[in-house]
């Protein structure tokens, strides 16, 4: 029993012993971790645009007189592309203009009078009632002056409108209509296409509406799907705060500069870089790091007192230094005597120094 006895209290001693060993605190030394920013690059596919595009229409109904243009002609601004038949119209401003001669000669004429019924009455020798009377001849006169003209600008407008010129310069990229025909007002006659200012139009996926709304002037790297065409630069101009329900996706527009060589319906690839906002990497020198025997690897942080472990794989860096993703920025990572910590393990920090160089 004495022998028994004897190993019993040997045990609690060492256990004591082992107990009290496992409670003294490492001494470490720790540091904050720098954040290291990383970037994601993806690339879509768009179609080149012209920031003017038309189907051109007739403002009159009418026959076709004549075609002044063809597919892939180059126009200017206010050039005749079509004339319709337009005889009645030139009819009735002929007629507007005859009537505008007559009132012009009854003007004239009521001035007269009116004038004449003036100097007569210095004399005393005319009734006002004769010229109240010529005053509202004159009148009547200068208000039906102003009617004809009206009349003889409506007229002269309908006239114009048998003509159809070019809103803005481009090249006609379609003719829908042959001399002859009889078109209205909803007939398309040409398709018009701007070419002096083009924009690549790309579908964005919608989980990155955010981030490039809030960073404005984003530099596109533009590919070309032209066999020799050189990439060059330029700018995210334009969002379209309209998702599309099918694919989820927003349309933004790219500027394209002068020397683009690209023309509207061509194809390009567009590559976006951004911050990668899901991912926070952070440096830690590499002492900080423990591997496992399995391969596996963890660092570990100052926590009220204590070592709290965290299981995180590791990329290498420059020099002697690894990255971790997705772990806290405002935490003490321990750098030195990690091979003797354990979860929970109490330790002392002998430095907390700032951020890394």
């Amino acid at each position: 029993m004495s022998r028994l006895l004897f190993k019993t209290v040997l045990a609690m001693l060492a256990l004591n012993t082992s107990l009290s060993l496992a409670q003294t605190p490492i001494n470490v030394d720790v540091i904050y971790p720098k954040q290291t920013q990383t970037n994601q690059t993806f690339a879509l596919t768009g179609t080149v645009e012209a920031k003017q595009y038309a189907e051109l229409a007739a403002l009159e109904a009418g026959r076709v007189e004549s075609i002044d243009v063809e597919i892939g002609d180059v126009v200017q601004s206010g050039q005749t592309l079509l004339t319709l038949n337009s005889k009645l119209a030139q009819l009735e401003v002929e007629d507007a203009k005859a009537m505008l001669n007559a009132t012009k000669v009854n003007l004239a004429e009521a001035e007269r009078l009116y004038n004449e019924v003036l100097r007569l009455s210095k004399q005393q020798v005319v009734a006002q009632t004769l010229i109240a009377e010529r005053a509202a001849l004159l009148a009547n006169a200068e208000a039906q002056l102003a009617s004809t003209q009206a009349v003889l600008s409506l007229r002269q407008e309908l006239l114009n409108r048998h003509t159809l010129k070019a809103p803005f310069a481009g090249v006609i990229a379609q003719r829908n209509v042959d001399t002859g025909e009889w078109i209205t007002q909803q007939t398309s006659v040409f398709d018009l296409v701007a070419q002096d200012e083009l924009r690549l139009s790309i579908s964005i996926p919608q989980e990155y509406y955010a981030l490039l709304l809030n960073q404005p002037n984003t530099v596109v790297n533009v590919r070309p799907d032209v066999s020799g065409a050189p990439a060059f630069t330029a700018e995210l101009s334009r969002f379209v705060p309209v998702s599309n329900s099918a694919t989820r996706t927003f349309m933004a527009h790219i500027d394209l500069p002068q020397n683009s060589n690209l023309v509207v319906g061509m194809s390009a690839r567009a590559e976006l870089t951004v911050p990668n906002t899901l991912r926070n990497t952070i440096t830690l020198p590499r002492s900080a790091l423990k591997q496992h025997p399995d391969g596996g690897s963890s660092v570990f942080i100052l926590e009220d007192g204590k070592a709290k472990r965290i299981n995180t794989p590791f990329t290498n860096t420059t020099g002697d230094m690894v990255s971790i993703n997705n772990q806290p920025l405002d935490k003490a990572y321990i750098i030195s005597a990690v091979e003797l910590l354990r979860d929970g393990t109490p330790v002392t920090a002998n430095n907390v120094g700032g951020t890394l160089p």
